[in-house]
């Protein structure tokens, strides 16, 4: 009886490789990932519409105030997106006082803003200003809940 052997030589030749960023999903999927983007997209609605009737300082404390946190969430987001280590962001001490001062700013801007405002707009504002206080304090419950 004679055996026959078959061997099969691949020979693969391999270009220059392009290497992308590759994007982190970990993050993003999570609760705390899904409350940054719905506290970003609420400043962007609050900082446009108190844009729109810039009459007291009451009106550009919550512009300050949402311009600064959306951009700081966006800039969250994107930093955990891109990085390797982007779902060990919310538990770090920077994460949970981010979140309680937004709160802390959000609530005495949107209170100020309903109480000095006569217009409809910023008083619109002012109740979602209120409302993305709510957000950044479960947002600091959760952040303090990941750091014990």
């Amino acid at each position: 009886a004679s055996t026959t052997t078959t061997v099969r030589t691949t020979v693969v030749r391999e270009g220059p490789t392009i290497k992308f960023v590759s994007v982190q999903q970990g993050f993003i999927s999570t609760i705390s990932g899904l409350l940054t983007a719905i506290e970003m997209v609420l400043g962007i609605i609050v900082f446009s519409l108190a844009m729109l009737w810039l009459t007291k300082g009451a009106v550009l404390f919550l512009i300050l105030i949402s311009f600064t946190f959306w951009i700081m969430s966006f800039l969250i987001l994107v930093s955990s997106a891109f990085s390797a280590s982007g779902t060990l962001l919310p538990t770090t001490l920077f994460y949970m006082v981010f979140h309680c001062t937004a709160f802390l700013f959000y609530l005495s801007g949107g209170v100020s803003t309903i109480i000095s405002s006569y217009h409809g707009v910023t008083i619109a504002a002012g109740v979602l200003g209120l409302v993305a206080s709510v957000f950044h304090l479960i947002h600091t419950g959760f952040a303090y809940k990941k750091k014990i």
